[in-house]
């Protein structure tokens, strides 16, 4: 199985720091998973975000991300609060 390569673009890099490091450390431990198997950990969402994925993570965050199959890498597009959607 290859191994994914996550990166982070700029929307998604500025929310995040907005947030407190214990936020920050989990939001990292989440898009870990993402680079073994970014199928298994997400969620595909439907038309008219069809082609873009879902992760939750706090209970409260969604972090939305594409996936490049042909070359093994995970963008994370953006991060929202559940209640920004």
């Amino acid at each position: 199985m290859a191994t994914y390569t996550i990166l982070i673009k700029e929307p998604a890099e500025e929310w995040l720091k907005k947030y407190d490091k214990n936020i920050q450390r989990d939001f990292v431990k989440k898009i870990q998973k993402l680079s073994e198997n970014p199928e298994l950990h997400g969620k595909p969402l439907r038309t008219p975000l069809h082609g873009y994925w879902e992760l939750y993570f706090e209970k409260s965050f969604r972090i939305i991300y594409t996936i490049d199959f042909k070359n093994s890498v995970v963008y994370i597009e953006a991060i929202k609060h559940k209640d920004e959607f």
